[in-house]
This record gives structure tokens, sequence and C-alpha cells, in this order.
């Protein structure tokens, strides 16, 4: 069992951070305006590195000012010192410690990161928060962290958020380019430009930032290989392991195609059905994201058909330049929408709109292309056109119809009624 003093170890240990180039995220701006405000349960789910833990113990640094240290319990459950401690029956006897320590007097705080290292962990924060009161924030890598087990034993305890790496704007906070307009872009664009490359080379991560590029491609292969190893492969006791990884590597070089699981059972050399379990595991851990197929006619959801991309440009190495930019386009859009009103159209003749977002009644409609020009502007056009035409005057009053580029070398600009251009740096930062 462990003692008082180490347990403040661990907590000392789990709360510390670095306090420089600190970029003030949304959700953590959410805590804090709400951290008087005990329940429910929030739990933050995100990749791995994705900042999760970093806004909890900005939350603690906070409370801590305000209430006396022994009331706030922070335990980051990799921290070795809890090696042979991750059991139900050990959290139960620390948490004992830490409360007849505390000051009756002042509320109890629990942070609890990479909780899902403790089996059956929920039924311990369950029983918690009906007896104690507890304000309790929890993190973890796995979007199964709410699983139907879980979510049946705390009932409706619980607000879920999910953390993705930074987005380009806040890739620019941390660099100090702050509270942008599109005057202000506009004078610092050359410089705002070079940063996008970047973002678009390298992606959100922010242990990255100030890495060199030769670093930071050894920062990605470490980071791929121990999700996949631990959190996946270690996890659900995977035997064939060069698979999920080449399952992994093959969507890396392709995010943003239209796949099946026969399609991708016949490229690996496995039946769909480990395939379908393969891209489940690789989802949960947030590697990847899926969309569905939404048929504009019928306004039916087809699942058969989808396509993937990945939670940060940092995993776009492998592929070309046009799936990097919609690579961010579909991360943005995730960010703002949420994942399941974001979708991608394609109609019997193969006209495809890269994402819709179904807004209420509303389509908002994105088409992605690296250069606009001469030659390929009907093309690019084409497709959101022909999706307008299946729509009422009503809807369209409501709808949106964007095309987005990188470039645009067209000899002459002319845009059709009801579309607008517009180019991705701009979007990524205005929209």
């Amino acid at each position: 069992m462990l003692s008082y003093s180490e347990i403040v170890t661990i907590i000392q240990e789990s709360a510390t951070y670095q306090t420089q180039n600190v970029v003030i995220r949304k959700l953590e701006t959410v805590f804090l305006e709400n951290h008087l405000v005990k329940k429910p349960v929030k739990v933050i789910t995100g990749i791995r590195r994705s900042g999760k833990s970093f806004i909890l113990k900005r939350i603690y640094q906070k409370i801590s000012g305000e209430i006396p240290k022994q009331n706030i319990l922070f335990i980051n459950f990799e921290n070795d010192r809890l090696n042979g401690s991750l059991t139900l029956e050990s959290l139960r006897n620390l948490y004992d410690i830490f409360k007849l320590k505390s000051n009756p007097g002042y509320n109890r705080y629990l942070f609890f990161d990479e909780i899902q290292n403790i089996p059956a962990w929920e039924k311990f924060v369950r029983t918690v928060y009906d007896s104690e009161g507890d304000d309790i924030y929890v993190t973890g890598s796995n979007s199964h962290l709410l699983s139907s087990e879980f979510s049946t034993v705390l009932g409706g305890r619980v607000l879920e958020y999910t953390l993705q790496p930074f987005t380009f704007k806040e890739f620019l906070d941390f660099h100090e380019y702050n509270h942008l307009d599109l005057f202000s872009i506009n004078e610092r664009k050359i410089e705002i430009s070079q940063l996008f490359d970047t973002y678009l080379e390298y992606g959100g991560f922010c242990e990255t930032f100030l890495l060199p590029d030769s670093q930071k491609a050894i920062y990605r292969q470490s980071l791929i290989e121990k999700i996949i190893l631990k959190d996946i492969i270690n996890r659900y006791r995977i035997q064939k392991s060069d698979l999920i990884q080449n399952l992994f590597l093959y969507i890396a070089r392709n995010p943003g195609s239209i796949v099946s699981a026969a399609k991708l059972g016949n490229v690996i050399g496995i039946n769909d059905k480990t395939v379908s379990l393969f891209l489940s595991h690789l989802s949960s851990v947030f590697l990847l994201g899926r969309i569905d197929k939404y048929q504009w006619k019928t306004k039916k959801i087809f699942q058969t058909q989808k396509k993937y991309y990945l939670s940060d440009n940092l995993f776009t190495h492998l592929c070309l330049e046009s799936r990097k930019l919609e690579n961010i386009v579909y991360n943005n859009l995730i960010e703002k929408y949420s994942g399941s009103a974001v979708f991608f159209l394609r109609d019997e003749k193969g006209h495809e709109v890269d994402f819709v977002v179904t807004f209420g009644r509303n389509y908002y409609c994105y088409q992605v292309c690296v250069d606009l020009n001469d030659e390929n502007e009907k093309r690019e056009f084409r497709s959101l056109l022909n999706l307008r035409k299946y729509r009422s005057d009503q809807e369209l009053k409501g709808d949106k119809y964007y095309l987005l580029f990188k470039t645009d070398s067209r000899m002459v600009k002319d845009t059709p009624r009801g579309i607008e251009i517009r180019q991705i740096l701009e979007f990524v930062l205005t929209e």
C-alpha cells in the first residue's frame, strides 16, 4: 500500500508542466468557467499527446490556488511509481488515504489521467460520485473509455469531450500570431503561408513545434509505434501485429479514398471481418476518423462505402499534397461540427463532393483542390453545381457551397452563382 508521502510525490509529478509557450485552448476555457460546478463527471478523450493531461494540469494549478492542495488528488496512471498498484483495490486504498488527509471544509477534486489502465475503474468513479460528491475529471486515450458498460454504470452522470491536436489557429497562437482577422492575415501572409506549409507537413502535436524536421520524423514513428503497440496490440492481444500496422500505413498513403472492408482485405491479405475489427481499433485510439457516404437524392447514409482520414497531418507523410489538404479540412470540420454530421457525397455517375455537413435541413458542402486552374475548374465546380440541382429554392437559401483551394492560377476568375471560393489557409482561420 502506498504511503501518504508517496501519494503526494505522485500528485506533484503528475501535475507538473512546462510553462513556456502556453496556448489557452477552448476546452480549458470551458472547464475553468465551470470548475465550481461539481457534477457531472467530466471526461476528456483523444489521441495520445494531444494535450489532455496539460489541460488537467492547468485546471489543477487554478484550483490549487483557491483550496488546500490536500483536497486535490491528481494521478497519472502511467506513473512508474504505480507499477503493481493498478488495481481497483489499490485505487480505493489510495483514495481513502487521500480522503482522510483532506480538509472537510472544502470541496475535493479528483483528476484521473489515463484511467483506462485500471480495470473496472468506472465502478469506483460511480461509487465516489454518488456517495462523496467530489468533482471528478477523467482522461483516456481510447474512445471506448465510455463503453456501453461504463455508460450503463454511470448513466447520465458524465459529460464527454474529445480533444484533437492543435488546430492551425492554435498552432499560430503558439507562434504568437494571435487575434488574426482578414486584414492581419493579408498583412502577414508570407509568414503565415510558410507556417501553414509547416503545419500541412507536420500537423498539430505541440511537442513537435520546436523540433527540427529530422526529430519530428522520429517523434512521429515513436508515437505511432506506442499507440499501435500499447493501446491496440497489447490491449486486444493481437497476434499478427504486422497486419494492423500495414493497414494503418495503407490508409496513411490514401487518406480520403473511398474504401470498403472487402477492398482493404484484398490489399492487406486478410478477411473483411478482421479488417473491420482492425479499423475499429485504429479509430478507437483516434489514429483514424471515418466518414460515410451520403446519398443526396434519398438522404440515406451508406456505411458500406467509407472514407478514412488521419487524426492529424503528422501522419500524412506518405501521401500527396492534395490528400494532406483534404485531411486538414476534414479535421477542421470535425472540430467544428463533430463527426456525426460530416459525410461525403457521390452519385451514380461518379460525381463526388469531398465533404458535406448536414446542419439541420441544410447542407454545407466543401470541395478541396491544390490548385484551381483553367484546366480543372469545370470539373471542380461540377459536383457542387449538380448537388444544387436537387435542392429546392428554400433549401438553397440556407445551404453553403465552398470550393477550397491552396492556389488559384486561373486566367479569368469567374465563379458560378451560389458557390463561394476560399483559400484553405483563410478558411481554417476564419470559418
